[in-house]
């Protein structure tokens, strides 16, 4: 990390991604991917993403997102649905 550039790259990775993969391992339980692969694996952290995501539209997009969940949801339910 020399150059300037290697420096600028990882003030940004210490910026979007370390916080993310902490806050995994730390409230999520995402110490070990009990898969087989790197497919697996990377499916594992993909799925563990969007619940993060998930968790956090929930918590600031207030009622509005909770009912298009809700509907989403109902959706699903019909029975036409396949």
């Amino acid at each position: 990390m020399k150059d300037d550039y290697g420096k600028q790259m990882m003030t940004i990775r210490k910026s979007t991604v370390e916080p993310i993969i902490r806050n995994l391992v730390e409230y999520f339980g995402i110490r070990k991917v009990n898969t087989i692969g790197i497919k697996l694996a990377n499916k594992c952290m993909i799925m563990a993403g969007i619940a993060y995501n998930l968790k956090k539209l929930i918590k600031y997009g207030g009622n509005q997102f909770w009912c298009a969940i809700i509907s989403l949801l109902d959706s699903f339910k019909a029975p036409d649905f396949y």
